[in-house]
């Protein structure tokens, strides 16, 4: 049993050292990044979609929501998921078997569009964003000039919050049949969506392509195919049938 949660909280820290690492070696593209995020911008024009600048707006000129806001863009999103993953973790092995690599496989798919494809935020476009984060830290704007550390910077496409609050989502819906539990996994996409655009660090289509790409990759994994080759630890017979089951890996 420690051996088993020692390697699944070893993945996670590698999600997170791999994010880092690939992003730090990515070359600071951000002409291409910032191109690249004027035609997504200019995307969502067109089809008379794009909330970013309204929202960004009118979130700047109200300072205390706008700290909190900023709080939920930078933490919710790792608090929660790791909450998720260890309730899972404890109560329910089957279920883990599926959104476990569903995490790994949707992180991976991200830093590949990461690399192939980087989007500058629309904080670092011209048109009056304001850097929420910044303001709320008393941090230096972007600088321009090629610092590798500053790569990530311009990963706006997908919204790994957004993929990963979809995570969190699908596995409380799994986990709970609760109207109050399943309430707040339909609400905490919106509200994290909410969170990224007013910051002004993604755009709608941001987070339209982070949670389309965790639904897409766990409906694959979920068929019962696959899903019966995922489930290495779950117990022998054990049913999928949504009933709370304690870990079946105790030794």
């Amino acid at each position: 049993m420690r051996l088993l949660f020692l390697v699944d909280l070893l993945t996670v820290a590698w999600l997170i050292w791999l994010f880092d690492a690939i992003n730090n070696l990515a070359p600071v593209r951000q002409g291409l990044a910032e191109h690249d995020g004027q035609r997504v911008l200019d995307f969502e024009r067109s089809l008379q979609l794009a909330p970013e600048h309204a929202l960004n707006v009118w979130l700047a000129h109200r300072h205390t929501l706008s700290q909190i806001v900023v709080f939920w863009y930078e933490n919710v999103h790792i608090v929660v998921t790791l909450a998720v993953f260890a309730w899972l973790w404890w109560r329910r092995a089957d279920v883990l078997d599926v959104m476990r690599p569903t995490l790994v496989i949707v992180n991976l798919i991200a830093l590949t569009v990461f690399w192939s494809f980087p989007t500058a935020p629309p904080r670092m476009l011209p048109g009056g964003y304001v850097d929420l984060v910044a303001v709320a830290q008393h941090l230096p704007p972007w600088q321009l000039g090629a610092t590798a550390l500053h790569s990530n910077q311009l990963c706006a496409l997908p919204s790994l919050h957004i993929a990963w609050a979809t995570w969190s989502s699908i596995a409380a819906w799994r986990l709970s049949e609760r109207r109050w539990v399943r309430a707040l996994a339909l609400v905490y996409p919106l509200v994290t969506s909410y969170a990224v655009m007013a910051t002004a660090n993604h755009y709608l289509a941001d987070c339209l392509a982070g949670a389309a790409i965790t639904a897409t990759v766990y409906a694959v994994l979920n068929r019962p195919r696959i899903r019966r080759h995922l489930a290495w630890g779950s117990s022998p017979g054990g049913s999928d049938t949504g009933a709370p089951t304690r870990l079946s890996r105790v030794a």
